[in-house]
């Protein structure tokens, strides 16, 4: 890239960071205030002697994280039966992605930020470095996030910039990034002249003072290193083209500029590579990014509460220390005004004590409780966070749940779960992305077959085929769940009362029954397909060793191969014959063909294992016949099939 170009996206950066830091910049006092309340930071007061707070941020904070905690997950379904084994492999691997990167801690602490900033942002990719692929979640602090103010509150695509800041470099790493041609060896050496950065503080280390001043820590995070750097990384737009820049702000230099698309590749749906991030909101806003937190609604509630209770102890301490209006001429010893036990008060000779003493009326204790009590009416009236879900409901004397409560609370938390769903489905395509582009190596997972856990070991082409798109599915949390409860207990109970109904469709009852409670529908398939789920793994295999055929691929004979393998891939040939030319349809005929010697072996080792199973249930003096299933039929016909 020429130098000039170089330098007109560096001057590009620099100007987007500043505009969008200015516009997002009047949205952090309102953040100060909720860490003020979160990390219970204490004000001198004027009017009170009480000064308690109560915690009722990090209460409230706690509870709704509590109902919200749960770990969604993104789930990969296949589109075409081919795609069943390749669908599994890809699920299995994300499992595993989630445990080693350590997806759930880094999913509770993005909620966390949800409900105090009002958003979360996480950042996505993956490397294979020597050939290891290795997943990379990296939550994002709303504090060193910058985006395209234009780009609106739901769809982060429409952003023509955005980044993030703190990205840490060594000294070492720059000196190896000067061998690498996707640098800019004169930004490297500029920085490497002087000493490391890290303890420069720019708008956004000054910004997070605050939150570390209330936790009663240094402002200080970093020990000065020399061989420390810390950058922008910072995604944008020049011409068309989108850019991934590695930017130092204060030097105003970038020591790489590379097209997004040569870093992660472009899809059907993105062809200007995706940005490698997905955010999320508590109350998304279509013309705003920086939308306001659950803890901004009940922020100026909890603060009333913490004044009531205060008076309250005012007022307490007023009743137990009442101030006196006192004659003194007419007593005798001042000190003996004091409380003490059994004590004793001396007036002068004719002097009446009521006109003597007189105790100064004390406010009501009452007042502020009752407030208090109205103040936490509205705090779970606008924020959804009620008695209930803080486990304190008293019912009877039992602590407990209303249900129509409860199921209320559940659509609040029901918003903040389709926002958060719409970014995993987000998180699912930049995971693929990631497999497709730097799982190039063998990696080992382990999944259930017919002898337990077995490790396979796989790569990209064992998940992945040309054109392939698989459908994406979000697992419901306990919110979405308790959302629809009466209403699966309405539909149960109906589905109950008419299984005996003679026009009712037996079958169909049981799969609404067991999709109601809560049984996803490859379980509903194989408690119900008796004869046929069990070879669901071979017709996929069959499935894709028709697409190889077709591809003119050059495939061995299934060594699982049965009837019910071979009568599948006949009927497709009955089906699709006169789309094939005479090449293809040879060429499966032929396959087809092929598969008789190892058909005929694996049949006859059902069939013995049919009469092992049937033998020892006489013995254990049952009376099973022999059912009329796939092992009877191929018998009856001598093991062939009739076409």
């Amino acid at each position: 890239m020429k130098q000039t170009q170089i330098d007109e996206i560096t001057t590009q950066c620099l100007n987007e960071i500043a505009f969008d830091r200015s516009h997002k910049q009047k949205k952090i006092a309102g953040w100060k205030l909720n860490e003020d309340l979160y990390y219970n930071k204490k004000v001198a007061l004027t009017e009170s002697r009480s000064n308690v707070n109560l915690a009722r941020g990090q209460e409230f904070v706690h509870t709704l994280l509590s109902k919200i905690k749960n770990s969604s997950r993104f789930v990969f379904v296949k589109k075409k039966e081919s795609q069943l084994q390749r669908v599994e492999r890809l699920n299995i691997l994300s499992k595993q992605d989630a445990v080693n990167d350590h997806w759930a801690i880094k999913d509770i602490v993005a909620k966390k930020q949800v409900i105090i900033y009002g958003r979360a942002i996480s950042f996505y990719y993956a490397d294979s470095k020597n050939g290891n692929y290795k997943p990379h979640l990296e939550n994002c602090d709303v504090y060193d996030f910058l985006i395209d103010p234009s780009a609106g509150g739901i769809d982060i695509e429409k952003a023509w910039h955005l980044g993030r800041y703190g990205v840490v470099y060594s000294r070492r790493q720059l000196e190896s990034f000067k061998k690498d041609k996707t640098y800019i060896k004169t930004g490297i050496n500029n920085l490497l002249s002087g000493t490391g950065n890290n303890t420069d503080k720019g708008a956004e280390d000054l910004n997070k003072d605050n939150r570390a001043s209330n936790q009663d820590t240094g402002q200080t995070k970093e020990l000065q290193n020399p061989d420390k750097f810390k950058f922008w990384e910072w995604f944008t737009t020049y011409q068309g083209e989108r850019y991934y820049v590695l930017l130092n702000e204060k030097g105003g230099s970038a020591i790489r500029i590379e097209k997004l698309t040569d870093m992660f590749s472009a899809t059907e749906d993105y062809e200007l590579g995706m940005w490698p991030c997905f955010s999320w909101a508590a109350y998304p806003d279509l013309t705003e990014f920086w939308s306001p937190s659950p803890l901004d609604y009940v922020r100026d509630i909890l603060q009333a509460q913490d004044v009531s209770i205060n008076q309250m102890l005012d007022n307490a301490e007023a009743v137990n220390k009442p101030q006196k209006a006192v004659q003194i001429d007419n007593i005798k010893n001042i000190a003996e005004l004091k409380y003490r036990r059994d004590g004793i008060i001396r007036v002068k000779n004719n002097v009446n004590i009521d006109s003597a003493i007189k105790m100064l009326q004390v406010p009501s204790i009452n007042t502020p409780i009752q407030v208090f009590e109205v103040l936490e009416s509205l705090l779970q009236k606008s924020s959804g966070v009620t008695d209930g879900d803080k486990g304190v409901a008293n019912e009877n004397g039992r602590l407990g749940i209303y249900e129509g409560n409860q199921e209320n609370s559940a659509d609040r938390y029901g918003l903040i779960y389709d926002s958060y769903t719409m970014s995993l489905e987000r998180f699912a395509l930049l995971y693929q992305i990631g497999v497709r582009d730097n799982l190039t190596k063998k990696k080992a997972i382990e999944r259930i077959g017919p002898n337990g856990v077995e490790t396979e070991m796989i790569s990209k082409r064992d998940i992945f085929k040309k054109g392939d798109e698989f459908t994406v599915l979000i697992e419901a949390t306990n919110a979405d769940k308790i959302l629809s409860n009466s209403e699966q207990k309405a539909k149960f109970m109906f589905l109950s009362e008419e299984s005996q109904n003679p026009v009712a469709n037996p079958k169909k009852m049981f799969e609404l029954k067991a999709r109601i409670a809560g049984f996803k529908d490859e379980d509903i398939k194989e408690m119900l397909d008796t004869q046929e789920y069990g070879n669901a793994s071979l017709m996929a295999e069959c499935a894709r060793d028709i697409e190889s055929l077709l591809n003119n691929d050059k495939i061995k004979v299934n060594g699982n191969a049965n009837n019910a393998y071979k009568q599948k891939m006949l009927n497709w040939v009955r089906d699709h014959e006169e789309d094939m030319d005479s090449k293809t349809f040879v060429r499966i005929m032929d396959y087809i063909k092929s598969l008789d010697s190892v058909i005929m072996k694996n049949e006859a080792r059902a069939i013995n294992q049919f009469e092992i199973d049937k033998l020892g249930s006489s013995m254990l003096g049952g009376a099973m016949g022999e059912p009329l299933n796939n092992n009877s039929l191929i018998k009856q016909n001598n093991g062939q099939i009739k076409l």
